[in-house]
């Protein structure tokens, strides 16, 4: 079945929108965590902190893209199709950002063999994902669920 003009643009105009509010809830609720009176935040937490932002709004925009692979399935499956990719992505991103801001920053201290590169690249994934998941923060959990539900709900669906 094909797409007119108008859908497509309209389907852009909610990936774009969608991504930009995936990112900034992100955003928004990693750094009310660093906002406690007495709490600093340091540099490398805020650069981590652009880093989800950024990220999660690449992962936003991969996931409605790979969405339509099961734009024909129902409910579940579309909401764990998207869960899983979303998780995936951010990860992978987060950590990926996390390394060439690392190799970026401090250029003097990098391995560029393909082990060093290699090993660079796992430690920026743990790093991350560590990062997040440091402490247990609810309203953490409930922005890493909702793209499942935004895109199984709003996301790329086919009529069978």
């Amino acid at each position: 079945m094909e797409q007119s003009g108008l859908s497509r643009a309209v389907g852009f105009f909610l990936a774009v929108l969608f991504a930009a509010v995936m990112g900034m809830s992100l955003i928004a609720v990693l750094v009310t965590e660093y906002m406690e009176p007495g709490r600093v935040m340091g540099e490398q937490a805020r650069l981590t902190l652009r880093i989800c932002g950024i990220a999660g709004a690449l992962a936003a925009l991969l996931a409605w893209w790979l969405q339509r692979f099961a734009a024909r399935r129902g409910f579940a499956v579309r909401f764990f199709y998207a869960l899983v990719i979303f998780l995936l992505a951010f990860g992978a991103l987060g950590g990926l950002l996390g390394v060439i801001s690392n190799f970026m920053f401090n250029p003097g201290s990098n391995d560029f063999s393909l082990t060093g590169l290699y090993w660079a690249s796992v430690g920026g994934f743990y790093t991350f994902v560590l990062f997040l998941l440091g402490s247990f923060n609810p309203g953490l959990l409930v922005v890493l669920l909702s793209p499942g539900i935004i895109l199984a709900l709003v996301g790329p669906r086919e009529i069978a």
